[in-house]
């Protein structure tokens, strides 16, 4: 059987044997003259704590197909048949992508809510989703000398209420904004989040954020195309 050689990412154990157990074509990178590259995905077992560990990785023979092996009869190294990139993680699930046009810190806290909810950290998606709207909506606030009062601004759920009142935010996501409630009553805080109620908030997050950002920064780049297209007639 082919072994790798390695530091176990599961275990910790350094520099410890894996039995190489097969091989899957998982896609193609564009090679510079313009050709594709294929990549594999290679199923490998810790000697130590016996678990299992995925890692991508190229043929050196461009020509040899890594997923028409018998690794099981095998007598060499994965090394001396292939470059080890990386191990598949986390990150490589497939998570919802944010709106586009997004200041750069909600952007970053909606891509970490997407990766907590992809992986089943429900509280921890629901956190970073609140975040967003934390950001979003303190921004559509009036200055702090006129109304509302301070409970209202430092609380999320009072506050969204309080914008929907006063027709800062659009009527036609109140009723999606039930999944958030006021502080400690919707689960985040109390560390209760199911699978439903944290993609409930994705999904009232995402659609805020897109008429918040995304549509208006739409809108104004088709309007100066527009106007573009104006200057170029003859």
């Amino acid at each position: 059987m082919s072994i790798l050689v390695e530091d176990c990412p599961r275990c910790g154990t350094q520099k410890i044997a894996f039995d190489v157990r097969g091989a899957n074509c998982c896609g193609f990178i564009e090679a510079f003259n313009g050709g594709k590259i294929p990549e594999y995905e290679v199923y490998c077992v810790c000697r130590e704590c016996h678990q299992t560990t995925i890692y991508i990785c190229d043929s050196k023979d461009r020509g040899r197909d890594l997923s028409k092996i018998d690794w099981n009869m095998a007598f060499f190294q994965l090394t001396d048949m292939a470059d080890i990139k990386r191990t598949v993680t986390p990150a490589d699930l497939d998570v919802g992508e944010p709106p586009e046009f997004l200041p750069q810190n909600i952007n970053d806290a909606f891509e970490e809510g997407a990766k907590c909810l992809a992986i089943g950290c429900f509280n921890a998606a629901g956190t970073m989703f609140r975040l967003c709207l934390d950001y979003a909506t303190k921004d559509l606030l009036p200055d702090s000398s006129e109304e509302p009062n301070q409970k209202i601004r430092r609380s999320l759920g009072l506050r969204m209420k309080w914008l929907f009142d006063n027709n800062r935010l659009p009527e036609a996501l109140r009723d999606l904004a039930e999944c958030v409630k006021d502080d400690g009553n919707d689960g985040a805080h109390e560390g209760v989040l199911d699978k439903i109620t944290a993609e409930d908030l994705e999904e009232f997050t995402y659609l805020l954020l897109e008429r918040l950002y995304t549509e208006p920064q739409r809108l104004a780049e088709a309007k100066a195309r527009r106007e573009e297209r104006k200057r170029s007639r003859p």
